[in-house]
């Protein structure tokens, strides 16, 4: 079994009443104890009628899930959306080996089959290609026949012509042309989700009918609906293959560590009506799952298995010392209710914090596994304490359980401690020190693939596009001049011409793209002449041009991307090299500035998507900071009082902050890189680590009131508290390295700092924690003397 009871002391169950127990929490136990069939058939009812919530249960496969509300740019994107609305296409990436060229008969074949068979994808109404690619410069088609047609000297020269192409090259071809692009456009604005995903489905199975075709063609797809059906696919792989695989292992591990199947039944049983009663609810609510949140039942079942250990371990120990069933259930409720409901209600507060970020992604998350903590913590007393009375018997052989073996390494601790206590304080405070001091070395940089399953190929579209194009992101702005047809008026274009002259001398500026550029080109052809690349002097002619542009343009590039219908707003896309996050800020900052000094009567509108997610590093880790900060407060009151001690409540700090830091400082030294969401970890693993402490400190603290001293107190608490602390720190451990098998690699990441957080709690909690009590004893000691001049406590 888990623990084993310290020796008997007078007023001890089996001896009289328990001297942690007040009137109260005695009340409570016997309402348990004598009600628990009735309170568990209830809890039973209403958990299946909750269950039926589930029903409504849907997924949020949209990455804006993450976005920070609190982001005014938001607003922004949404507006240039509304104005200038983007098609959904999928996107078909053709690369030759490296060195070679898509303009051989071979690769221009499997071209053209995805031309022949586009429309087999749902949704599909048009695609564009080099096959079928019309320059609005020369209006005239790169393949002005079947490319079958050509031989190997003609396709080198439409090569060097389509090479020499900007338009082409910025769109569907690579500047080698070693990679070209097929572009599927998708009807897809009144689309159902669930038809999106069977355009993606087909996509996918195009691409790989596609490449058993052509071995000697490396293809890849990817666009929105592939983000998407990537994300909702990794939320069903977390959801209906790692939680029932957790839900086992961590059954199984509770069944072997306390050597009874029925004890594992019985945590079976309410884990599973924990999760009912949490998925119903929040059903219930209209909630969906999104990316973050698909992981939280997970937690849920983690932190619920990890919880009950502590009563059935109690339980255990009363049943090894002779009790009936109903006295040992007792006796467990009696040691556990305090310091459990405070550790259930400080790990909500934990995890309730989060919804403090401004992204639905985060508070979703934090509310469905406080809300789970809740009723894992109702269910608790209602459920599980029935089962174990009605499941767990006497019985077992002496000397053939786990509790000895951990109470001996509980003992062993304890005299590990005593010898070493000073040491043991000052490398433990080395060690927060050097933690705490590499903080700074964390870099976020946030990448929204680290959210989805790798199931569609997508890092692989995006690594190998990137290498061949190394390309940086396209930037979209509107500058909304607030008037009808002030986006064509001559003197705004003259600014508009005179601030993307100002970006281009930009070193990480490579090209723009505006309605300036249409403009100059068709003065050009209207010429024939290079030297009239020139913006026309007068809105006669401007307008002229336009209508110019609107009869012969591309369907790819149209008149509607570069203007708003009333001519009063005009875009303007930037086209960087490639950069990081704050790189991307950065530049922004400057084109902010420069549109500043262009356009001060004016407004500028971010339009892109990029910017937001780039904006997330700050205001996400901004966000959960405060959140834990809160938090943080919020539990060392909820100490204070639950314990009541403002000391303890003080000193409880110590151990709850130092594991999150000192496994991120090492993280930055070591790593330096982080998923701003991971920042969450600092209030998940206060939530989750403070059971330990709270566990120690509640029984340090019942015989510190008893009369005992501070080495025998803490010694006690060790010995009373500690297996079912190591049980539950393994429960947690191997839930956290399961999470290593998601789909996702920030769940990933979070497990490879999660982990080691909740080992370093244990250790800290058992061997940093007594030698600050002893020093707290020690000062409190010598307080007294000097106040009273007697050398007694």
């Amino acid at each position: 079994m888990a623990a084993s009871l310290p020796p008997q002391v007078p007023g001890h169950p089996g001896g009289g009443a328990n001297p942690a127990s007040s009137p109260f929490t005695a009340r409570i136990a016997n309402f348990c104890l004598e009600r628990r069939h009735g309170l568990a058939i209830a809890a039973l009812v209403i958990g299946l009628l909750l269950a039926a919530g589930m029903l409504r249960l849907d997924f949020d496969s949209s990455l804006d899930s993450l976005l920070t509300r609190s982001d005014p740019w938001l607003e922004e994107r949404d507006r240039f959306a509304a104005e200038f609305p983007q098609p959904s296409e999928i996107i078909f990436a053709f690369l030759a080996p490296q060195g070679a060229s898509v303009f051989t008969p071979e690769r221009l074949r499997a071209i053209d089959e995805l031309r022949q068979r586009y429309l087999e994808i749902p949704l599909a109404t048009r695609h564009s290609s080099l096959l079928d690619y019309y320059s609005p410069r020369n209006l005239r088609r790169l393949f002005a026949r079947d490319y079958r047609q050509y031989d190997d000297a003609e396709l080198s020269e439409l090569e060097r012509t389509a090479k020499a192409d900007e338009l082409l090259t910025a769109n569907l071809l690579s500047a080698d042309a070693s990679l070209a692009f097929t572009r599927i456009r998708l009807d897809a604005d009144r689309a159902s989700p669930m038809q999106g995903f069977a355009a993606a489905r087909q996509a996918l199975q195009l691409r790989n009918e596609l490449l058993a075709g052509h071995p000697g063609l490396e293809i890849h797809v990817s666009g929105e609906v592939l983000l998407e059906y990537s994300s909702r696919q990794s939320m069903i792989d977390d959801l209906g293959g790692l939680l029932p695989f957790v839900i086992l292992a961590c059954v199984l591990s509770i069944c072997a560590l306390f050597r009874s199947l029925r004890a594992g039944l019985a945590i079976l049983a309410h884990t599973a009506l924990t999760l009912l009663c949490t998925l119903g609810t929040l059903g219930l609510a209209g909630f969906s799952f999104n990316t973050v949140t698909a992981i939280a039942p997970v937690v849920i079942v983690v932190v619920a298995v990890a919880g009950s250990v502590h009563a059935i371990s109690i339980y255990r120990q009363g049943l090894a010392r002779q009790m009936r069933p109903p006295e040992a259930m007792r006796f467990s409720l009696l040691q556990n209710i305090r310091p459990v409901s405070l550790a259930a209600l400080t790990t909500a507060i934990g995890f309730a914090s989060l919804n403090l970020s401004s992204s639905p992604a985060i508070q979703g998350f934090g509310s469905t596994v406080a809300t789970g903590v809740l009723f894992s913590w109702l269910l608790g007393a209602a459920v599980l304490s029935a089962l174990l009375v009605g499941l767990v018997r006497p019985g077992g052989r002496p000397g053939h359980d786990h509790g000895d073996l951990l109470q001996r390494a509980m003992q062993g601790t304890i005299e590990f401690g005593r010898r070493w206590e000073r040491q043991l304080f000052w490398l433990c405070t080395a060690l927060a020190v050097a933690g705490v001091s590499m903080l700074p070395l964390n870099e976020t940089d946030f990448n929204r693939l680290d959210f989805i399953s790798d199931a569609a190929g997508l890092r692989e579209y995006f690594d190998a596009v990137g290498d061949r194009l190394d390309r940086g992101p396209s930037i979209s702005y509107g500058i909304d001049t607030g008037r009808e047809g002030g986006a064509i008026d001559p003197a705004f274009l003259v600014r508009l011409d005179a601030l993307l002259a100002s970006l281009a001398e930009a070193g990480d500026v490579e090209s723009t793209v505006s309605v300036v550029e249409v403009l100059k080109t068709v003065n050009e052809m209207r010429y024939d002449d290079a030297a009239a690349w020139l913006l026309p002097d007068d809105a006669e002619t401007i307008g002229n041009y336009l209508n110019a542009y609107r009869f012969v343009q591309n369907r790819d590039f149209p008149l509607a991307g570069l203007l708003n219908d009333d001519q009063s707003i005009a875009t303007m896309t930037v086209n960087a090299r490639p950069m990081s996050n704050q790189q991307l800020l950065d530049l922004n900052g400057l084109i902010d500035s420069r549109f500043g000094q262009h356009f001060p009567e004016a407004s500028l509108i971010h339009g892109s998507g990029l910017l937001l997610f780039a904006r997330m590093d700050e205001r996400v880790t901004v966000e959960l900071l405060q959140g834990y900060s809160l938090s943080l407060a919020l539990i060392t009151l909820t100490l204070i009082a639950g314990l009541g001690s403002l000391r303890l409540g003080l000193l409880s700090i110590i151990p709850n902050v130092l594991p999150a830091a000192i496994v991120f400082g090492f993280w930055g030294l070591l790593v330096g890189t982080l998923d701003p969401f991971v920042m969450m970890l600092f209030s998940i693993s206060i939530g989750l680590v403070v059971d330990d402490t709270v566990h120690l400190l509640a029984h340090y603290l019942e015989r510190r009131r008893a009369g005992q001293t501070s080495e025998a107190a803490i010694a006690h608490a060790i010995r009373t508290a500690g297996p079912a602390l190591t049980i539950t720190t393994l429960m947690l451990t191997l839930g956290v390295l399961l999470l290593m098998a998601a789909s996702t690699f920030y769940f990933q990441q979070a497990a490879r700092l999660l982990a080691p957080i909740v080992v370093l709690a244990l250790a800290l909690d058992l061997l940093y924690l007594p030698a600050i009590l002893k020093r707290g004893g020690s000062i409190s000691r010598k307080m007294a003397r000097k106040q009273n001049g007697s050398g007694a406590e």
